[in-house]
C-alpha cells in the first residue's frame, strides 16, 4: 500500500507563488531568461499607445482545463486589468499558433502568454519574440526549466503520478498481478510525461499493462468517446481481464468510467487528473471514477496576472522561471469538501 505521506499532497501554489512575486523585483533581459535586469531601456512593459497588449494561445481549448484557464485569463486580463489580451486557439495545430502569434508579434503585441504549450513545437514564435525583446509567460509549459519562458508556472508530474498510481493501488488491494489499462496523449507533453511516469511505476509494482502498451487517444476534444471506446471493446474481448485504468486527464478518464458502468461492473476503478466538477460528482458516487488529482489552475491565472502586471508596470520579471506545484489527491475520502474550479 501506499506510503501515508504521499497519499495526498496539498496544493502549494499559494506558498510558491507569493515567493515567485516576492522575487520580482529582480534584473531580467526581456525575451531570454529569468534572473537579468529590466528589459534594456525600458520602464515599463507597455508600448508607444499606453496600452498593454498581450497575446494569449493555447492549442488545447478543446480541453475542458485548457478552456476555462484561458477563459479565466482573457476575461480577468481584459475586464480587471484593463489589458487588451487576444486569445490565439487550435486543436493542436501548432503551425497555426505559430504563425498567428508571430503576427500579433509584428502587431505590436508587449507580452505572451502561453496556454499549456509544447516547447517542442514553438520554435518559431518563440524565436520571433526573442528577436523583438517581448517575453513569453507559460502556464503548464513543459516538464523542466526552459528560457525560452520568462517563467514557466506548472505541477509536478512526477508528484501527479505518484499520487494517481498510488490511488489505483490503493481501490484495487494492490498492483502486483493487477491488469491496468494505461491512456495517455503524446501531443500533450504533461500528459506524455505523468502517463509515462504512471506507467513505469505500474510495471515496476507488478501490474500487467492491458493491451500490452499505452492506449493513445488522437484528440483530446474526443478523448471521452475515445476512452470509452478502448475500454468498451478490451472487456468485450477480455471480460475478466481487467482491474484498473489510469487516464493522464478526466475528460478521458470520465469516458472509461462510463464504459465500466454500462458494462455493469463494480469492481474496476479508474483514476484521471485535473479534478472537474463534473468528476467530483462521479467520485461520490462510489462507483469506478475514484480518484483524481486537483490542479488549481484559476489560481494560478490569478499569481500570473500579478506577475505580468509586474512587467507592465516596471518591465521587471520573476528571478525564478520555473515554479513546479503539487496537486491534491481527490477520492472518496474528502470528495465531500472538494470545491471544483474547473
Amino acid at each position: 500500500m501506499r506510503n501515508v505521506t504521499t497519499r495526498r499532497r496539498l496544493t502549494t501554489v499559494a506558498v510558491a507563488l507569493t515567493a515567485a512575486v516576492a522575487l520580482a523585483g529582480c534584473s531580467v533581459t526581456t525575451g531570454t531568461t529569468g534572473g537579468g535586469t529590466s528589459a534594456e531601456g525600458k520602464t515599463d512593459g507597455l508600448g508607444d499607445d499606453g496600452v498593454f497588449k498581450v497575446a494569449a494561445f493555447t492549442a488545447g481549448y478543446a480541453t475542458p482545463g485548457g478552456k476555462l484557464t484561458l477563459d479565466e485569463f482573457v476575461e480577468k486580463g481584459n475586464a480587471q486589468e484593463n489589458w487588451e489580451v487576444t486569445l490565439y486557439t487550435s486543436a493542436f495545430d501548432y503551425d497555426k499558433i505559430n504563425s498567428d502569434v508571430q503576427t500579433a508579434i509584428q502587431q505590436g503585441a508587449d507580452a505572451i502568454l502561453a496556454g499549456f504549450p509544447d516547447p517542442r513545437q514553438i520554435a518559431p514564435l518563440v524565436q520571433a519574440a526573442q528577436e523583438a525583446g517581448i517575453p513569453i509567460f507559460s502556464i503548464d509549459g513543459g516538464v523542466e526549466p526552459n528560457d525560452d519562458f520568462v517563467v514557466d508556472i506548472t505541477f509536478s508530474q512526477e508528484v501527479t503520478a505518484d499520487l494517481t498510481v498510488g490511488a489505483l493501488e490503493e481501490a484495487m488491494g494492490g498492483l502486483e498481478g493487477k491488469n491496468v489499462m494505461v491512456i495517455g496523449h503524446d501531443p500533450h507533453i504533461g500528459i506524455q510525461t505523468r502517463s509515462n511516469l504512471a506507467l513505469d511505476k505500474l510495471e515496476g509494482a507488478g501490474a500487467i499493462i492491458a493491451g500490452g502498451d499505452m492506449k493513445q487517444a488522437l484528440d483530446p476534444g474526443t478523448g471521452r468517446t475515445e476512452a470509452l471506446n478502448f475500454v468498451t471493446d478490451y472487456l468485450q474481448a477480455n471480460p475478466e481481464g481487467l482491474d484498473g485504468v489510469w487516464v493522464g486527464w478526466d475528460d478521458a478518464a470520465l469516458g472509461a468510467a462510463r464504459a465500466i458502468t454500462e458494462a455493469g461492473r463494480n469492481d474496476i476503478f479508474v483514476t484521471g487528473v485535473d479534478a472537474l466538477g463534473e468528476t467530483a460528482v462521479e467520485i461520490a458516487k462510489d462507483g469506478p471514477m475514484y480518484a483524481s488529482v486537483a490542479q488549481d489552475w484559476v489560481r494560478v491565472v490569478d499569481d500570473m496576472i500579478v506577475l505580468m502586471n509586474e512587467y507592465r508596470d516596471s518591465a521587471t520579471l520573476p528571478d525564478e522561471n520555473y515554479i513546479p506545484l503539487e496537486g491534491e489527491l481527490i477520492d472518496r475520502s474528502n470528495v465531500a469538501s472538494y470545491e471544483p474550479t474547473l
